[in-house]
């Protein structure tokens, strides 16, 4: 593809001076001739050279460029327009379909796959191998659903969805009944919703609701090694990072971000527009339209030494205070 191609795909501004071929991208650590390479505010001073391509949201001395307002989303476009893969169709013969499974146009199902009972599979699917649906489930158009995945029974799954290796949609929820004749498995006949456009890293577990729905909803993404617990209601447009854990019955409103490991008790309500700073525990409702946070970013080790040993001191320090 012509560098003149990619400006028209990409807009902005554009500084050619040769408009070349365009094979592939490249890091600007180790630019490649022939290359395209995104440049940054953490780039300045850069070295360019005339047979690679820039891309940039400021103005660069590089011989060929294109300026940009949004540089990442630039770099989501190009990706997708230079290395778009050949999606594999087909049903393996190795894959097993129980009875009543529907299956749309275009769809493909690779080796030692188990489909359930009753399961509708929508157009284009991509379903990897040793992927497991159970009974009931149904997935939308053009999702893909990688190597590994599990999904239970009566899974509800949109259109446009990723769920990635390892995933697991739709085990039972932590929920137990505790008297003195011992401790009674609550038995979850709900469910999980995903809605569309939604993707789910690798080695994350979603589990499905004691009654009604577990749900995510569209346009959410979710990090590996996520826990989501039974019965949470997770917004739109909502993004949670890895390892971050949900308690059964978290509400979360839409645009919200929860960072790295932050945990949430069970019950609690997050407002819209949220953003949670990395390893947050939060017990208690958050409103909407504001940042929390309760973290402990490490410090030169010394120093955390004297600092925690001021803390034992403390409650002494704060008694002869108050008795002066």
């Amino acid at each position: 593809m012509k560098l003149s191609e990619i400006a028209s795909i990409l807009g902005g501004v554009s500084h050619i001076t040769k408009d070349f071929a365009i094979t592939g991208v490249s890091p600007i650590s180790s630019q490649k001739p022939n290359t395209l390479v995104f440049v940054g505010e953490n780039h300045k001073g850069a070295m360019f050279s005339e047979d690679v391509a820039y891309v940039s949201d400021f103005d660069i001395e590089a011989p060929n460029y294109i300026k940009v307002s949004d540089l990442k989303y630039a770099m989501a476009l190009i990706l997708d327009t230079l290395y778009k893969e050949d999606a594999p169709k087909g049903i393996s013969n190795n894959a097993i379909l129980e009875d009543g499974v529907n299956v749309g146009k275009d769809v493909y199902i690779g080796p030692f796959c188990y489909i359930g009972k009753n399961v509708s599979i929508g157009d284009n699917v991509l379903i990897y191998p040793f992927t497991y649906i159970g009974d009931n489930t149904i997935i939308g158009d053009n999702t893909i659903l990688y190597n590994g995945v599990h999904i239970y029974k009566n899974t509800v799954i949109g259109k446009n969805v990723i769920i990635h290796s390892g995933a697991v949609i739709g085990a039972d929820g932590f929920g137990y009944a505790i008297s003195k004749e011992g401790i009674k498995k609550l038995k979850h006949i709900g469910n999980v919703i995903i809605e569309d456009d939604v993707e789910i890293g690798a080695n994350t577990t979603i589990d499905r609701a004691l009654l009604d729905s577990t749900k995510i909803g569209r346009s959410t993404k979710i990090d590996n090694l996520v826990m989501v617990g039974h019965n949470c209601q997770i917004g739109q447009n909502c993004f949670l990072a890895g390892q971050v854990g949900l308690s059964g019955s978290v509400n979360i409103g839409d645009n919200s971000i929860l960072a790295g490991q932050v945990g949430v008790a069970d019950h609690v309500n997050i407002g819209l527009n949220v953003k949670i700073a990395a390893k947050s525990g939060i017990a208690y409702d958050l409103p909407s339209n504001n940042t929390y946070g309760a973290n402990l970013p490490a410090i030169e080790w010394t120093k955390w030494k004297r600092v925690y040993a001021s803390l034992l001191k403390l409650p002494d320090a704060i008694k002869k205070l108050n008795k002066s």
